[in-house]
């Protein structure tokens, strides 16, 4: 190829690239996530990165759709990549409701795409690593979910970390009330208003609560003092929220449950690091959610966001079947996850030091392929020497961080014996047998 034909090498926005350190440290935490899914009786599952776009949009909300990456496929399909897990989910579970056994609990580990504006910890693909219980409406499964999140984040070295919780019908009933008369549709402007309090601040919200047409003033400023009025424990003051809602029923049960999964998380996850507020303030972007909504900060890392936040979405799945099927489930974002763990320096995994085999001799070759073979069918990691000269093999060896060396010649194949050279001290021993070659390198 000649210089004129080249391109230059560059990445699009809000993509990144993985080196071997970092993509180590990224599949740990996705094999603890599995780990403890599992062990809660989570099944995992897949579902395609491409979707109709009927499928995906009017889900999130306006500003999720904007963001949604949407064409025109060879076959003159409307099409759009996910943007999150969550509603293929409920396509999933409409089109397999009757491979399913209810509740299904379902884990989904996967990439989801967004055309946003890019930040610390944002980006435009990301991997999603979710959590879901369909087919219950009930204490039970929001317990479930929050208090298994509660446990993988506490396995994970991400130091402490606060679990806020919300309740949307809670949250709506109090717009209801407070805001006045808001025009048919303004309650989501509300909802996302409200879910910046802590981003900017009661003026500026005040500001978009009023621009809200049939919003009062007075409520509005109402409403913010009571959702940052906190108690003797840093949560939302539930008495005054009771005091506001006396009288409205559902509201009333929806406190009692409230309560109930509160005290319930906040009994299993004793001696964590994770503690449980409810904050009333946390309202969630996208406008599917109907009952609890949850998002999770690192101490840590308090500028990367919310590693991990979810909800209840009782009526998701019916957009694809007439069976009552409600759910509610979360999701950890494991690259906003990463990128708080590398500003805390928390990225502690490092990629597997092979032994490696240096092939001093082309007559050695199959000799030493032969030992390859035999190290890892003991389950030892074992790389093997392809560039020519001993010395520039020894050379790569060391790059890689290697601890042993082992060398064979023409004379060690015919033999069957090996060298091996520690990296670390020098010492180097030859002559070896091979067939005590693990029994050496195990102890």
């Amino acid at each position: 190829m000649t210089k004129k034909d080249r391109i230059q090498a560059a990445r699009l926005k809000g993509f990144r690239d993985y080196l071997p350190q970092l993509m180590a440290a990224r599949l740990e935490i996705m094999d603890t996530i599995r780990r403890e899914a599992a062990l809660a009786g989570f099944q995992t599952i897949g579902t395609p990165a491409l979707e109709y776009a009927t499928t995906l949009l009017g889900q999130g909300g306006d500003e999720t759709d904007k963001q949604v990456y949407r064409f025109t496929d060879h076959g003159d399909r409307d099409v759009a990549l996910r943007f999150d897990l969550t509603v293929p989910f409920a396509r999933f579970v409409a089109e397999h409701q009757n491979e399913l056994s209810f509740p299904f609990k379902k884990l989904q580990i996967g990439d989801v795409w967004r055309g946003e504006n890019t930040q610390k910890g944002r980006y435009r693909e990301f991997c999603q690593c979710d959590l879901d219980i369909i087919g219950a409406d009930s204490a039970a499964a929001d317990i479930e979910i929050l208090a298994t999140f509660q446990r993988i984040l506490a396995s994970i070295p991400c130091g402490p970390f606060t679990q806020a919780v919300g309740q949307r019908r809670l949250l709506s009933a109090l717009i209801r009330k407070l805001l006045g008369g808001l025009d048919e549709g303004a309650e989501t402007p509300a909802l996302i208003a409200i879910d910046k309090l802590a981003k900017i601040g009661p003026d500026n919200v005040h500001k978009l609560l009023t621009a809200i047409p049939g919003s009062d003033s007075g409520g509005a400023r109402a409403l913010i003092e009571l959702l940052v009025s906190k108690d003797s424990q840093g949560d939302t003051d539930m008495h005054i929220v009771a005091g506001e809602l006396a009288g409205d029923e559902s509201s009333e049960r929806e406190l009692k449950r409230l309560q109930v999964v509160l005290d319930a998380v906040r009994a299993s996850t004793v001696g964590s690091h994770g503690q449980v507020r409810l904050d009333l303030s946390v309202a969630r972007g996208l406008g599917y959610y109907t009952g609890i909504v949850f998002e999770t900060t690192l101490a840590g890392a308090p500028g990367i966001g919310s590693i991990s936040s979810g909800g209840r979405y009782n009526d998701l799945a019916g957009r694809f079947t007439s069976r009552e099927l409600p759910g509610v489930g979360g999701s950890i974002g494991l690259d906003r996850l990463l990128a708080a763990l590398e500003e805390m320096g928390q990225v502690t995994s490092s990629v597997a030091k092979p032994i490696f085999i240096a092939v001093a001799t082309d007559d050695a070759l199959s000799y030493a392929c032969e030992l390859v073979q035999t190290l890892r069918r003991a389950d030892i990691a074992a790389d093997i020497g392809m560039v020519p000269k001993l010395g520039n093999q020894f050379k790569h060896a060391d790059r890689l961080g290697c601890s042993f060396v082992v060398t064979v010649g023409g004379s060690e194949a015919a033999a069957r014996t090996y060298a091996i050279k520690d990296m670390q001290t020098g010492h180097e021993e030859r002559d070896l047998p091979a067939a005590g070659l693990v029994a050496r390198l195990r102890s």
